[in-house]
């Protein structure tokens, strides 16, 4: 599978990052919109993780953009913030498919990148 990690904090998106990789995925990263938006250009990525809080703004075009280039990407929203209680998040940017609150304790990102490649192709919503 196909990752694009959008963190800000280093450390954190090089623990995802190693994690999954360990786990057999292809993995590229970025850390603010702008590298978002590059990273996402022709590549075709199945899957999105995306902080909610970048240092350039909150990182809904980046989910709107995905949606556009990778029509079939999922997107896991992550916030460490108390926004989406009730993971509203998907009807600001309805192409959002899960949110995790930060910290995201690994098995658990394992588990949701497990089943977002067993349902790769976004089921009409």
């Amino acid at each position: 599978m196909k990752i694009l990690i959008v963190e800000d904090d280093l450390v954190l998106c090089d623990v995802f990052s190693t994690f999954l990789r360990d786990a057999g995925h292809d993995v590229l990263e970025a850390h603010d919109i702008n590298s978002a938006i590059d990273r996402l250009r022709g590549r075709g990525f199945d899957l999105v993780i995306l902080d909610y809080y970048l240092p350039d703004g909150v990182s809904l075009p980046v989910a709107e953009y995905s949606c556009v280039v990778c029509p079939d990407a999922r997107i896991i929203l992550l916030t460490g913030s108390g926004v989406f209680p009730n993971g509203e998040a998907a009807i600001l940017a309805p192409c959002i498919d899960w949110t995790l609150r930060k910290p995201v304790p690994l098995e658990d990102l394992r588990a949701l990148v497990e089943y977002a490649a067993l349902n790769q192709h976004r089921a009409a919503k």
